[in-house]
């Protein structure tokens, strides 16, 4: 059983290409076993659809984080929408959810090796990755000051501690948003800068810095314009990347962000890291220097032949959830 290095499971995908549909569309055969790896919105519509296509197939649903799969919204103000399907729908469907972590995989003998010492079986692998927080080379941002300032992109842990953080905002508190130089989900970055401007304006003399690093006039424009019509523009700075947004050092013990503006202290900051695919893409060789999967037009992989990619990993995808869904669909049309 070979351990999943870059290596070792791209020569698995190029030596497997055969056990992944050639086109963009795939279905199954009735003996045949799917293993979807990625319990997001693009894998649970995959997982659920093929599963409905052909009864007799087996299909199993891999996931390493349970709080991914069982509600359709929201849990809290600051998390996105899990997969949409619900424990009960997906098996409903005829999908087996299994909670644990792909390790390596043997291509030839078609099995999976996972985390808890299993192994799964398979015909067809099937990748929706997802993304993961790209490291960041500023001074003093560590786990430390990331366990401090939480992101909380995806992360119910990290949105229950923002929740925590806000409730406790003093009057004439401050709040930060720090938005990075490359935002892969515009529409949530607005979201999230509305969320907070509502927080701060429920607490007596309260603020809000935003820190926009992308240069996105539309973002910051947008925000003014829904801020005004919902009277939540008050107490609010909006920083760009031309007015010297750039984060250059952190000490998150003492709630002090250095910019190339100058210093900023805060008493909460919702500190959002850039994306990129997440850690099994990246394994398999599926990425490129932007940290994306690039695919063409039918979400196949360029860097590897016969792989297909599907949801937000994708290079140039618009990473929401009807999109991710999208995927899927298009996957098994």
């Amino acid at each position: 059983m070979t351990r999943l290095s870059r290596r070792s499971l791209t020569l698995g995908l190029l030596s497997g290409a055969a056990l992944v549909a050639t086109g963009a569309s795939l279905r199954l055969g009735r003996s045949e076993r799917a293993l979807v790896i990625g319990a997001g919105p693009a894998g649970a519509l995959a997982a659920a659809t093929l599963a409905r296509q052909t009864p007799g197939a087996s299909v199993v649903l891999l996931e390493r984080d349970p709080t991914r799969l069982g509600r359709d919204t929201a849990a809290t103000a600051f998390e996105r929408p899990a997969a949409g399907l619900s424990l009960a729908a997906l098996s409903a469907a005829g999908v087996s959810v299994k909670i644990d972590e792909v390790t390596g995989v043997d291509w030839r003998a078609g099995r999976a090796a996972l985390f808890s010492g299993r192994s799964l079986a398979f015909d067809r692998l099937i990748l929706a990755p997802g993304t993961a927080p790209r490291a960041e080379d500023i001074a003093g941002l560590d786990a430390v000051a990331r366990h401090d300032w939480p992101a909380a992109w995806g992360s119910e842990r990290e949105a229950r501690r923002l929740e925590a953080q806000l409730a406790a905002l003093p009057a004439r508190g401050h709040v930060v948003l720090r938005l990075p130089a490359e935002i892969s989900a515009p529409q949530v970055a607005l979201s999230r800068a509305l969320t907070l401007a509502r927080k701060v304006a429920q607490t007596e003399g309260a603020r809000l810095t935003v820190l926009d690093e992308s240069g996105d006039s539309a973002l910051a424009g947008a925000f003014a314009m829904a801020a005004g019509l919902q009277g939540l523009n008050r107490n609010v700075h909006w920083i760009g990347a031309d007015q010297g947004a750039k984060v250059l050092a952190v000490d998150s013990r003492r709630g002090r962000i250095e910019t190339a503006a100058g210093r900023i202290t805060a008493d909460v900051v919702n500190f959002i890291a850039p994306q990129e695919a997440g850690r099994l893409a990246q394994a398999a060789g599926l990425t490129d220097a932007s940290g994306w999967c690039p695919t063409d037009a039918e979400s196949r992989s360029t860097r590897i032949e016969g792989a297909v990619i599907l949801g937000d990993a994708r290079k140039g995808a618009i990473r929401s959830f009807e999109s991710a869904r999208a995927s899927a669909q298009a996957l098994t049309a």
